[in-house]
């Protein structure tokens, strides 16, 4: 058996380290998982974005960081995705290292073998807490110009509707004020 020569050596330790600054430089959080759905691998950003360490949440889980009011959904998207190797999507909140709570969507594809047999899941999550709030007040304002068209459509009907009553009344008070032959 030969030994490794020291070019392949170099290239490998050179393709880690883009790897490593890939995953924990990119604005998004990376994880992969087993076949099973147990977490097995996540960035040092990702755990701290929650205030844990990788260790905590590959021991903790997920479940612990994503909402009540959304885990159901969270668990039934993944339970889906785990059965039918389908990919996963869903948006869900995330508690936050802060405490707060900011929507994220997560996504994952599953890997396989050559037998089409899951081999792992490689999954992020995006924070589009800010897109979710620029919707939200964006349909505030349609909202808002929605009512606002109501309402004047309303007067423009008011207004069209006094308008006929005062021709009527100047058409009668120019009739009373004819001579009559």
């Amino acid at each position: 058996m030969t030994a490794p020569s020291e070019p392949a050596d170099a290239a490998l330790r050179e393709s880690e380290a883009r790897y490593r600054f890939l995953t924990e430089t990119i604005p998004v959080q990376i994880w992969t998982a087993l076949p099973d759905g147990r977490l097995d691998y996540v960035t040092r950003q990702t755990a701290e974005s929650f205030g844990l360490t990788p260790e905590r949440l590959l021991a903790d889980g997920w479940q612990n960081v994503v909402h009540p009011d959304d885990l159901p959904l969270a668990i039934a998207r993944w339970t889906h995705a785990l059965a039918t190797g389908e990919a996963y999507a869903v948006e869900f909140r995330v508690r936050l290292a802060d405490g707060s709570y900011a929507y994220h969507l997560a996504r994952a594809v599953a890997q396989r073998d050559e037998a089409g047999a899951i081999v792992r899941w490689f999954g992020t999550n995006t924070n589009i807490d800010e897109q979710r709030e620029a919707q939200r007040r964006l349909q505030a304002l349609l909202d808002e110009v929605a009512r606002q068209a109501v309402e004047s459509a309303a007067v423009i009907t008011a207004l069209h509707a006094a308008k006929e009553r005062a021709e009527a009344r100047v058409a009668e008070l120019e009739a009373r004020s004819r001579p009559t032959r």
